[in-house]
């Protein structure tokens, strides 16, 4: 007799959802890494560009070119607020796939707890029958030796 799990289909679906979840947290770990970076080169770029300020000033630029100067760090500075939402938007997404993919593992867990059980009682059965056999023959060999 064959062992057979009558929820193994339901298993192998969990196993995948919980791959696909890890392949999905994985993609917004490295879009949060990518948005990190890019607020880090930006913030590099005005660090540059307020210290050319502080040069330029002292050199008496003119203050036409202070002032574009100063427009450039502005439009920095909204791109980094925007990319600061953006990372807030994706640590949310990733909060949310993450209690899902822990649903999903409880639920796999709870599926394999299940098969092992279920594998126990098969071979407590097997065995019964085995002891029940091997009974039969004992007693067919005791009935024939009489």
């Amino acid at each position: 007799m064959k062992y057979k799990f009558r929820f193994e289909k339901i298993l192998e679906i969990k196993e995948k959802l919980e791959e696909n979840k890890k392949m999905e947290i994985n993609e917004i770990n490295n879009m949060i890494d990518n948005i990190k970076l890019q607020i880090e080169e930006l913030n590099k770029i005005k660090e540059t560009k307020n210290c050319q300020i502080k040069e330029n000033m002292n050199a008496g630029t003119s203050i036409n070119e202070i002032k574009l100067m100063n427009e450039f760090i502005h439009l920095i500075n909204i791109k980094i607020r925007n990319l600061f939402e953006n990372l807030k938007s994706a640590q949310n997404k990733l909060d949310v796939k993450k209690n899902e993919y822990i649903q999903i593992m409880r639920e796999k867990k709870t599926f394999e707890k299940i098969k092992e059980k279920d594998i126990v009682k098969f071979n407590e059965k097997i065995k019964k029958e085995e002891e029940k056999f091997v009974d039969q023959i004992v007693t067919f060999k005791h009935s024939m030796s009489n």
